[in-house]
């Protein structure tokens, strides 16, 4: 146990790289996911309906009596839409229409309310409003259709207060006719009723549904970081002990070489089971911090995949361990760890879609153990919410299968340095001491 206890301090000594693999790694891998998380918690379950509000701007240009008629017009849509001032002069209207300032802009033209009233009376021609109507969007066509509604109610008011009264039209009538439609329209709780949404059964599912799937990508992510932090801490820490001096020592121990190197792996597995917990404690917070709820992971499932990332960690620490008996230096080790962790990345699935891959991609995933922890955890926590045992032990004895190749190409190497009798030589002359 002695060799578990230095192998641990050293393990730690690792400060820095502990911070930028396990901390800032992989932070950044599961604030790339956050998005996604966000977006399904934003998924629309609300119970009342809440239209967008479009933008109309009403240019009086008739003025004096007619002015009443302009302000219940102003009244009648501020209800439903947003007033804007865009000017009154010709060049202020054409600057609106073509910035598209408002979605529809309404000119009341001189004399407009005479010649309206005149029409009543006549049953001539009714003079029209002029209306530009936006051309990004149907806001202003909506807009237009309120603004129709509240010609038909002023000139139904204004004909049944002249029928009965037995008098004609006037600009005072139509005045009168339009602050009395708006005065019943505040009066009538009917006359603006709130649009409600009918709650879905479904609906639960749904949130339930979107929590999963958030899960299994933040299971997804930990793919990359996983391998590059457990690869890099394992191959320095069992690095550490290649030295020669180390070696020559570790030789002249009584202790058996293969014991010695079973307890330094076993004090990186230990660890690489400890970030395990780590991203699974992330990959639960994080969707609970979006509003999503976690009753959708299936116990079970939720199992299975705690098995796959602590099986994905050992590999990940034997692909270390087989590095770490080459005895190469930290930059080597990091190099090799972020280009192997990246290929896992971009061949696994969890960077793009599997259907928009290319074959050539597929085939050297396969080759990865990324890709085989991700079938597993798709296979634990797929769309459906049921488990595929069937579906995931193949995945997952890959993955230790793979562990198991590197394990033993590492101690081949390792086989290899000690049959070679350079290794137990000093890499210099040292001079005694007298």
């Amino acid at each position: 146990m002695s060799t578990f206890r230095t192998c641990w301090r050293v393990l730690f000594a690792q400060r820095t790289m502990i911070l930028v693999y396990i901390v800032y790694l992989s932070l950044m891998m599961f604030g790339l996911s956050w998005s996604i998380i966000q977006n399904l918690s934003n998924t629309d379950n609300s119970t009342t309906y809440e239209t967008l509000r479009p933008e109309v701007a009403v240019v009086d240009r008739n003025g004096g009596v007619g002015s009443g008629f302009s302000d219940s017009l102003r009244k009648f849509l501020s209800k439903d839409c947003d007033l804007v001032d865009v000017g009154t002069t010709s060049q202020d209207l054409q600057t609106a229409a073509a910035s598209n300032y408002a979605d529809l802009i309404v000119i009341i033209p001189e004399h407009y309310v005479d010649d309206l009233a005149a029409a009543f009376t006549s049953d001539s021609a009714v003079p029209e409003l002029q209306m530009v109507t936006s051309f990004t969007g149907a806001y202003g066509s909506l807009a237009k259709l309120q603004v129709e509604d509240f010609l038909n109610l002023t000139r139904m008011t204004a004909l049944a207060d002249a029928a009965s009264s037995g008098s004609s039209v006037s600009v005072a009538s139509l005045n009168a006719a339009a602050g009395s439609v708006i005065a019943d329209l505040t009066g009538n709780a009917d006359a603006y009723p709130q649009i409600a949404i009918a709650e879905d059964p479904a609906g639960t599912d749904d949130r339930e549904a979107n929590g999963r799937y958030a899960f299994q990508t933040m299971m997804d992510m930990g793919a990359y970081p996983m391998v590059a932090a457990m690869f890099t801490i394992t191959a320095m820490t069992m690095g550490s002990f290649s030295g020669a001096r180390v070696r020559r020592r570790m030789y002249a121990s009584p202790q058996r070489t293969g014991s010695m190197l079973f307890q330094q792996f076993a004090c990186c597995g230990l660890f690489g089971v400890l970030v395990s917990l780590f991203y699974l404690a992330l990959a639960l917070a994080l969707p609970v911090a979006a509003g999503l709820p976690i009753t959708g992971v299936d116990p079970r499932g939720f199992l299975l995949c705690a098995l796959t990332m602590v099986a994905y960690s050992l590999t990940a620490a034997a692909s270390g361990f087989m590095v770490s008996m080459i005895a190469v230096n930290s930059a080597a080790i990091n190099a090799i760890a972020n280009v192997y962790g990246l290929v896992i990345m971009f061949t696994s699935g969890m960077a793009f879609p599997v259907d928009l891959m290319p074959k050539v991609m597929i085939v050297i995933g396969k080759c990865t153990p990324g890709w085989w922890f991700c079938r597993s955890i798709s296979a634990a926590m797929n769309s459906e919410g049921t488990v595929s045992v069937s579906n995931w032990f193949p995945g997952i004895a890959l993955v230790l299968l793979f562990g198991v190749a590197f394990i033993a190409l590492g101690l081949a190497l390792s086989q290899m340095r000690r049959l070679r009798p350079n290794l137990a030589a000093p890499a210099s002359t040292q001079l005694a001491e007298v």
